[in-house]
This record gives structure tokens, sequence and C-alpha cells, in this order.
């Protein structure tokens, strides 16, 4: 998704380092000096920091060594038991090494408000993810007694071990596989007695897959703690796919955008929460709540390929958007991408007039209370004050007005989206382009208010 902004140069990468390459996770992915950071905890594969948690990830790397006619369901199950074990072990010698830290992050919490803003990860959720790949190379019967032993040591050739000399290797079959809550009640058990310290175990093709469908690092960790709460709560589920679906047509998917739409009522910045909204958290509106996520994950598609389409002219033009500001519009959530989107559809149906002379749309972000969207429509008309032009040369005037205008509460973020809306040149179809100006919200006094007030009405009178 993000290949055209990365720095790809590092080849050839191991498997877990093509799936973070190839998703969001490449954005947030920590360089081993930040990791240091006595604000981390030491010792895991990767480490991912978003805006409002922090996974630490180990990985696990088995080929086994088999014959063809020794491989049944049983016996993956017997590999999987043991390559989960040794994560878990894994994961509890590195937890209880960083008793420090986890004091350091404790007293973190309980300074004053005016932390520094190296404390912030400190406030910030945290998860464990254990990740496993199983592949099997087929070996003749005569040879399984060699098999064998090398299955016994294959634990050595973990991500941290890659680089160590392997024996040759004949072709292997990737084995797919899921765990789901039984497999963990039965033949791997977990520390559940601290929540936030339980290790969270998927395949590496399940995972994979999940990171497809949650394409958003606020939607993930949702995910995320919605897997957590089954372990710990020892609620049952077939499989970690099965669990993925019933998430996502589940009231929880949608009880982040209820709540800051909460907020926003209660600031008077919108009127009321979303009927479909409300309808889709009923337990009994499942086939809604389907529909729904059916028409968010569309639209966010048709975001993406908007969003990365800019990142590329960006980057072709020389001027790449700043990586903090492909940070927070990645952080979005896909309701968010689904809301925008509909207003950039909804295109079809303005009429001329407000086609002509540009016209303007208001989006509040329903992932995290304080961040403003200004959606622009260029006009047509290139004397227009809406014009691709002048708002390109104008925008931070644009969005220091509407941080004026956004001072009961202060906005976090403001965010300019330009849409230039143009007829495609061989067809009936049109083309939509992006632009992106940020700016981060302040507090402003009263008198520089009431200026930007006035100009505002100036603007507007023009």
């Amino acid at each position: 998704m993000y290949r055209d902004i990365m720095d790809t140069q590092q080849v050839p990468a191991s498997i877990w380092q093509q799936m973070i390459q190839q998703n969001f996770l490449s954005l947030y992915d920590l360089t081993p000096d930040k990791i240091t950071d006595p604000e981390y905890l030491q010792g895991y594969d990767f480490v991912f920091e978003f805006s409002n948690a922090v996974v630490y990830l180990i990985v696990n790397d088995v080929t086994i060594q088999a014959d063809r006619q020794d491989i049944d369901s049983t016996q993956v199950r017997t590999w999987r038991k043991d390559v989960v074990n040794q994560l878990i072990k894994q994961h509890a010698q590195l937890y209880l090494k960083n008793d420090q830290a986890l004091a350091y992050k404790d007293e973190s919490k309980n300074k004053s408000k005016n932390k520094l803003a190296s404390d912030q990860a400190a406030d910030k959720a945290i998860y464990f993810i254990g990740l496993t790949a199983l592949s099997v190379q087929h070996q003749e019967i005569a040879e399984k007694n060699n098999a064998q032993n090398l299955y016994q040591n294959s634990y050595q050739n973990s991500y941290r071990n890659s680089q160590q000399s392997k024996p040759v290797e004949t072709a292997s079959y990737a084995v797919g596989y899921e765990y789901g809550s039984q497999f963990f009640a039965e033949d791997c058990v977990l520390d559940l007695d601290d929540e936030e310290s339980v290790l969270q175990v998927f395949s590496y093709q399940n995972f994979t897959e999940i990171l497809k469908q949650l394409v958003t690092p606020s939607d993930l960790t949702a995910f995320l703690d919605f897997h957590r709460r089954k372990l710990a709560g020892f609620e049952a589920f077939q499989d970690e796919s099965t669990l993925l679906a019933q998430f996502l047509q589940s009231p929880d998917f949608h009880q982040r955008a209820i709540g800051v739409q909460k907020q926003l009522v209660s600031h008077n910045l919108i009127a009321h929460i979303e009927p479909r909204l409300l309808k889709a958290a009923e337990p009994e509106q499942a086939e809604f709540a389907q529909a729904l996520m059916a028409e968010i994950q569309k639209n966010t598609r048709m975001w993406y390929k908007l969003f990365n389409s800019l990142v590329k002219e960006c980057y072709d033009a020389g001027t790449p958007l700043p990586k903090e500001q492909v940070d927070i519009l990645v952080d979005e959530s896909m309701y968010t991408y689904a809301c925008l989107v509909e207003k950039i559809l909804a295109h079809r149906a303005i009429d001329q007039d407000s086609r002509w002379s540009g016209y303007v749309r208001h989006e509040h972000s329903y992932n995290v209370f304080g961040r403003h969207y200004l959606m622009v429509f260029y006009a047509q008309d290139d004397n227009s004050s809406l014009s691709a032009d002048k708002v390109r040369a104008g925008h931070q005037d644009l969005l220091f007005e509407l941080n004026a205008q956004m001072q009961q509460p202060v906005m976090q973020d403001l965010f300019l989206i330009g849409v230039d809306v143009r007829p495609c040149e061989d067809s009936v179809n049109t083309e939509v382009h992006l632009d992106a100006f940020h700016q981060q919200g302040s507090l402003i006094d009263a008198n520089t208010q009431r200026l930007y007030e006035q100009l505002a009405e100036l603007r507007a009178q023009s």
C-alpha cells in the first residue's frame, strides 16, 4: 500500500519484513536505535508505535522436515503446540526482564500533566503479538531420523537467528492454519492473570489477512482489544478469521465512532449521533451491520486509491508529503474514510452553480476527538476564490481561519482536503485528485479571533 513512499532498498527481506513493508505497519516500525530508549520494552523483534498504542511483536519462522506420509492434522497440531509454547516462553522471559522498564512506565503515568513528550508512550495501550510461520520440507522415508533431529533444533531458526547457516533446503510448503480459543484452552495455556500482558498468537497467513481487512492502526488495535477480551474472558471462538468477521459486524467496531460522536454532540459540533451507527450497534441488526461494513470497506478502498495517487504525485514532483502528515491520515479509521468518500461521491448530485464556484464541506474524525477536515471542492471557474490554484496558494490562511472557528474546543489537528474533479478526456467518466494540507490547532486570543472572523466575512463577500 505504501511501497511508493517507503525505502525498500534493503533486500532480500525476511517474510516478516515483507509483511511489514506491504501495509501500514511500515510507517510505524521503530528503528533499532529508537527501540533501545528506556520507555520501550527490550528484546522484541519489532516494535510499532501508533498514536494510541505500542505493539510488540515476536516471531518464529520454523521449517519442519518430514515425510509426506507423516503429515496430517494431528501432526500439524503438535507442531503448532510446540511453536506456540516456544513463543509463550520467550515472551514470559522478555516480560520479566523488562520489570525495570515497566516500573518506569508506571512512574511516568503518575507524573503531572506537564510531561515531557518522550513520556507520552507511557499512556498508550500495549499489545504483545506472537506470529508463527510453519513450512514443511518433504523428505524420503530413509531421511526420517535425520529430519527428526533437524526438527528438534528448528527453533534456533527464529527471526533473530535467521542469519545462521541452514542445511540445504528442498522445496518447502507453507502450512495454513489458525488457532481458535479451544487450542489455547487445551494445548497452550496463556497466562491471563494480567490481561494487558497476554501474548496474542496468530499464524503468519492469518495475521496477513487481518492486516488486509483492517487497513488502519486504529482498526487493528480495536480488533486486538476485541480478541484479547475474548481470550481473557474465556469466550469460545472457532478461529481468528471467524472472530474477525464477527468483529467487523459487531457493535464493538462502531463504539469508537459513537463515542467520538457523543463528544461532538456535547460540544454542539454536530446535531446528533448518526442513526445508522446506532442501528448497526444493535445486536439484532446483524444484517444491516454487515451491509454497512461492506459499504465502509468499499469506500475505504476508494479512499486509499485516491490517497496513494496523491502520495505518488507528490513524490514524483519532488515535494513528498511530510511523514508526520501521512502518519496522521493513515492513523484514521475506516469509518472516517467512508464518510470522506461519501462526500466526494455526493459531488455527482451537486448543482452546476456550486460546481462552477466551488464549495466547502466539513467532516470530523470518528476515530479520535479533536481532528477536523475541511473539504474544499475546487471551482471550475479559475477566478473563483475556491479555484484549485488559489486554494493551494492560500491554504494556510484557510486553515488559520478554520482554527479561529474551532476554539470551543480547540482542535488538535486540522486538515484541508482539496478535491479536484476533472472530466476524463477519453470517456464520460470523471477523475478525482486530492490535495492534503495540515495544521495543528492552537488557542488564540479574542482579538486575533475577531480579526479572523472579519477576514472570513470579507472573503465571503468577495
